[in-house]
């Protein structure tokens, strides 16, 4: 048992000797719970809780939008939910969402889909696209403008080629903005579709699509 044994005997006769001796009383001395420093460890890698019914929605920091880019690839870069809301003065509880382009058209047509968070209803449209070459500029506008209720009309106020009317068919009731641009070799249309709304709202839409075109 080596050294083991001798320990367990001294254990023994210890034990004895404390049997036959009196036994004293033993104060315990007074203890004071020291503050623990370190931070308690995780018992689990799940992710923290985030935040709860209510919360605003986390906002993700969006790239400044594009001021003329070579290439046209998307439609919802070019208007915000908050440049609508800065233009009409009204905070919009809508979010945008970039739809499949329209490849049946050449060049494609690129659309950008603003919808209502609460309900998730269209509330705006949207539509970029860049022509290849001059072209005639007003039968290009003319050719957009056909879903229009009477001829579009000049919107004053807008530095640039912009022209505004009533819809009809399935949008009967909106309003279209629409905005043209010769640059890079190209004539770039963005039509916007929106509730009825002020004149001076319009001008500001339109000059903030043509700024960007």
């Amino acid at each position: 048992m080596g050294n083991r044994g001798g320990i367990l005997a001294a254990a023994g006769v210890l034990a004895l000797l404390t049997a036959c001796s009196p036994a004293e009383p033993v104060a315990s001395p007074a203890t004071t719970p020291v503050p623990s420093t370190t931070k308690p460890v995780p018992t689990s890698d799940a992710p923290a809780l985030g935040p709860g019914p209510g919360s605003p929605p986390q906002t993700t920091p969006q790239p400044p939008p594009p001021h003329s880019p070579g290439e046209i690839t998307s439609a919802c870069p070019f208007l915000g939910v908050t440049d609508i809301s800065a233009a009409m003065g009204a905070s919009l509880n809508s979010h945008a969402v970039e739809a499949e382009p329209n490849r049946e058209f050449t060049p494609p047509v690129y659309r950008c889909d603003y919808v209502a968070r609460a309900g998730g209803g269209q509330v705006h449209e949207l539509y970029v696209a860049a022509v290849v070459g001059g072209g005639r500029l007003e039968a290009i506008l003319k050719d957009w403008t056909q879903d229009c209720e009477g001829p579009a009309v000049p919107l004053a106020g807008a530095t640039g080629t912009a022209r505004t009317c009533a819809l009809t068919g399935t949008k009967k009731g909106d309003v279209m903005v629409l905005v043209a641009k010769k640059v890079h070799g190209q004539t770039r249309l963005a039509e916007l579709d929106l509730r009825p709304n002020r004149n001076e709202v319009y001008v500001r839409l339109a000059q903030l699509l043509l700024d960007r075109l």
